[in-house]
C-alpha cells in the first residue's frame, strides 16, 4: 500500500514538473511515460486543482499541458 502511494506521489510530482516545463506531450504519450492508462492521466489532471490551485489547460500549439498564469480561486 505504501509503494502504491509513493508511486502516485512520484507521478504527481513529475506531472507538475512536466506541466511547469511545458513538456507533457499529448495525453497518450504522457500515459506511456507514466505506465498508466490515458484515463488515469486525466484523473491525475482532474485531481491537481484540489492541491495545486493553478488552472491547467492543454495547449495544442505547444503540444503540452500548461499552467494558466493566474491561480484559480480556492473554495473553502
Amino acid at each position: 500500500m505504501i509503494m502504491t502511494g509513493l508511486k502516485y506521489y512520484e507521478r504527481m510530482t513529475l506531472l507538475i514538473e512536466l506541466i511547469d516545463k511545458r513538456n507533457t506531450g499529448i495525453p497518450k504519450g504522457l500515459a506511456s511515460k507514466f505506465g498508466v492508462t490515458e484515463r488515469t492521466v486525466y484523473n491525475f489532471l482532474d485531481s491537481l486543482p484540489c492541491t495545486f490551485p493553478k488552472g491547467i489547460v492543454y495547449s495544442a500549439e505547444e503540444k503540452s499541458y500548461v499552467f494558466l498564469e493566474k491561480s484559480l480561486p480556492v473554495h473553502a
